[in-house]
């Protein structure tokens, strides 16, 4: 391997442990992946906020060269967390997620700013020690009847935020598999539509938090559903600008 494709090599492992630890600082925090742009969108100081899909490759590390806007957004976002402040927010869903979230901080404890953030996907600064992974949990043996007593569970949830924006039950069935990573969307559909057994329940498995995946999932869509609503519904205001800060972002995550 020459000299160029190891330093490439080494730039792509960075972004990758990079993206999972923004995933796992969000989390572990509490955060959906749309709690940032609502917050964002409502904070009394404005502040950009990163459209849902650049975060998405952004924790799934297929962003490698991010502009300089996102480390700032990233450095900002964590200041404020560090203050505690969350003013102007007026969800209580997102001010909720919100309180008590922790900041990403050096050994001195002091918060990183947006330096920090790009050292840290460059490689050359290791990530929190609070948020490195967490010992594999094995996939858990289960029955049929628990498959399909989980598979029921989640159907009822996702018929039930359907529901709530008007949505049909085949129609919130096929949203939710929209929102599914993609190694995952096959299984959720067939569990879905036909019910889930032991084998279609593997990729619904996340094992750093030893928990089902889909809980989390049908969090963001919800989530997702709620601020779309509130944009349409709210016309002017917070929406727009949160729009206008949004779109300022889009430019800054170069995959």
């Amino acid at each position: 391997m020459s000299t160029r494709q190891q330093i490439r090599a080494t730039q792509a492992e960075a972004a990758i442990a990079f993206g999972a630890m923004l995933r796992r600082w969000r989390e572990r925090n509490g955060w959906t992946q749309y709690t940032a742009a609502e917050w964002a969108n409502q904070a009394a100081k404005p502040f950009a906020t990163l459209p849902h899909s650049g975060l998405s490759e952004l924790e799934t590390g297929r962003t490698k060269h991010p502009r300089a806007p996102l480390f700032l957004y990233l450095g900002e976002m964590n200041a404020r967390v560090a203050a505690g402040d969350y003013k102007g927010v007026s969800s209580r869903k997102i001010l909720d997620e919100l309180t008590g979230s922790k900041p990403i901080c050096d050994q001195a404890g002091q918060p990183w700013g947006p330096a920090a953030f790009w050292e840290c996907h460059a490689g050359i600064r290791p990530i929190a020690d609070w948020l490195h992974p967490k010992p594999l949990s094995p996939f858990p043996e289960i029955t049929q009847q628990a498959a399909t007593d989980l598979g029921d569970d989640w159907r009822e949830q996702v018929i039930e935020v359907g529901a709530a924006h008007k949505l049909r039950p085949l129609q919130a069935m096929q949203q939710f598999a929209r929102v599914v990573p993609a190694a995952a969307r096959e299984a959720v559909e067939d569990g879905l539509a036909g019910g889930f057994t032991p084998e279609l329940l593997q990729p619904c498995w996340n094992p750093e938090e030893g928990e089902w995946a889909v809980v989390g999932w049908i969090g963001d869509w919800a989530a997702a559903l709620a601020g779309r609503s509130a944009t349409q519904s709210g016309g002017g205001g917070g929406g727009g600008g949160g729009d206008g800060r949004s779109s300022e972002l889009n430019a800054c995550v170069v995959a």
